[in-house]
């Protein structure tokens, strides 16, 4: 099988010539600008100055929350674990024979002998 070849681009000519315009009409067609076109431009160019501080300000005050939050939050982690470790050592510290040890140990206290007991009925009369 045989492929002609044939050249990748074959410039066809315009299907309509431009106009040439002269030099001269050239320059009497520049555009003058006026001043309620001045007045315009600047009132365009103040707003968007002003928007986009109001949208740099709105920004600055979510990032300054967010960092507010941020140390709320690690604030609230550093109290519960706090109170986890206290929980803890509460329990630990009110079982029964731990407050037994710490009553004999620190304040002298002793279980009562036979003797020492006194028992009192309700009409007023011991037995």
């Amino acid at each position: 099988m045989l492929v002609a070849k044939q050249p990748l681009y074959q410039p066809q000519p315009p299907l309509r010539q431009p106009a040439r315009v002269p030099q001269k009409q050239v320059k009497a067609a520049k555009a003058t600008i006026t001043d309620g076109d001045k007045r315009l431009v600047i009132i365009a160019v103040l707003l968007t100055a002003v928007l986009s501080f109001g949208m740099i300000w709105r920004f600055a005050s979510v990032n300054d929350l967010q960092t507010k939050v941020n140390q709320l939050e690690r604030s609230i982690t550093a109290l519960e674990d706090e109170k986890a470790a206290y929980t803890i050592q509460l329990k630990q510290l009110s079982t029964p024979r731990k407050i037994e040890s710490r009553a004999n140990s620190e304040l002298g206290m002793r279980w009562p002998e036979q003797k020492q007991i006194i028992n009192v009925l309700e009409n007023g009369s011991e037995r």
